[in-house]
């Protein structure tokens, strides 16, 4: 299948790139950030670029270059990823990069940058970089508009916070099916959260643009939102996001109730404006 003829592609290459620097800017050492554990996948984006078309001998001719491929595309692209990224993260296509790696650590660093963190396969992380978001700037005084029925309808539920990730995570498949929520990257955000919920946040580093070496300190935390029926102590529907700062990302969620999706929304705008 294709997956088994990109591992193919990527055993090649580090075969011939044996010896030799990959990325000759971060190749010398392991990332101060991430530590030497993760296995380097700087040259897999450039691998993968052609997946879905026809194979040369087996290997497109990225591989044949030994990884070294003049795009201009992915040089544009490229220049979106932070330097001391690049030995883990190389550009997939369109919006779309790509790693082997779905380490908590790595996952914490790309939402710290911006990048959505979802999974492509079990095999790999697709981090998505929009470059174009949307933003909704609550504040104590913003004006939250909640309708007159959505009021009504929120009395019959009770809204909580990292109480039921496993149940959220189900109701998500159940939903929508496995989608980009594959059980390495929900790992990942499980470790995320326990570390939110026993130590108040998830520890991310700050890297200066250009830079290899941490400068601070970034409070990240995962969450998983419930809101469940009051009335029967079921599950009605949930999500899962996470913070950088003071900048909230929903992730994805499900509802198993009529009213439940904007009950939650409304709820966890008002608990967004207290923040």
């Amino acid at each position: 299948d294709q997956y088994g003829n990109i591992d193919e592609a990527v055993l090649s290459i580090q075969r011939q790139a044996h010896g030799a620097a990959i990325d000759k800017e971060t190749s010398s050492d392991s990332s101060p950030i991430l530590g030497s554990s993760m296995a380097s996948s700087s040259a897999l984006g450039l691998l993968i670029q052609r997946v879905g078309k026809t194979m040369s001998n087996g290997l497109p001719s990225a591989i044949q270059n030994g990884g070294e491929v003049y795009n201009a595309e992915v040089d544009d692209a490229m220049a979106f990823l932070p330097r001391y990224l690049r030995v883990y993260v190389s550009h997939y296509h369109d919006d779309f990069y790509i790693a082997k790696s779905f380490d908590p650590r790595l996952v914490a660093q790309l939402m710290v940058e911006g990048f959505l963190p979802i999974a492509g396969s079990s095999r790999f992380l697709l981090p998505k970089l929009h470059l174009e978001r949307c933003v909704l700037q609550l504040r104590p005084h913003s004006n939250l508009h909640i309708s007159k029925s959505t009021r009504k309808k929120s009395k019959r539920f009770l809204l909580s916070l990292n109480e039921a990730f496993d149940e959220v995570v189900k109701g998500c498949h159940k939903q929508h099916g496995i989608n980009w929520l594959f059980p390495p990257i929900v790992n990942a955000f499980r470790a995320m959260q326990k570390e939110t919920i026993d130590h108040g946040e998830f520890e991310a580093q700050l890297v200066e643009n250009g830079s290899f070496q941490p400068s601070d300190t970034v409070p990240l935390r995962f969450y998983s939102v419930e809101i469940w029926n009051a009335a029967t102590g079921e599950l009605a529907g949930g999500e899962l996001g996470y913070s950088v700062g003071g900048i909230y990302t929903s992730l994805t969620g499900f509802t198993r109730e009529d009213a439940a999706g904007s009950v939650q929304l409304a709820a966890l705008g008002k608990l967004l404006l207290q923040c």
